[in-house]
């Protein structure tokens, strides 16, 4: 998965490790949230950086594998 560092929930974007708010990361979605009634509406995804972080769904972009390049 693809995203922004602005579109990071938890922590704020000013404690996620890198440069920029507008600066992209990839990591691996390892389990999911609700927002009261409405499930799933949150991704907790694990970024090479090693940080979890919290981000809506909405806002990833999946991102092709290295494996499935090789067709």
């Amino acid at each position: 998965m693809r995203f922004r560092v602005a579109d990071v929930f938890l922590p704020s974007a000013e404690e996620v490790l890198v440069l920029s708010p507008t600066a992209e990361l990839e990591g691996v979605v390892i389990d999911f949230s609700d927002s009261g009634s409405t499930s799933r509406v949150f991704a907790v995804v694990d970024v090479i950086r090693r940080q979890n972080v919290v981000v809506p769904v909405e806002k990833l972009e999946v991102v092709a594998s290295h494996s499935e390049d090789r067709s």
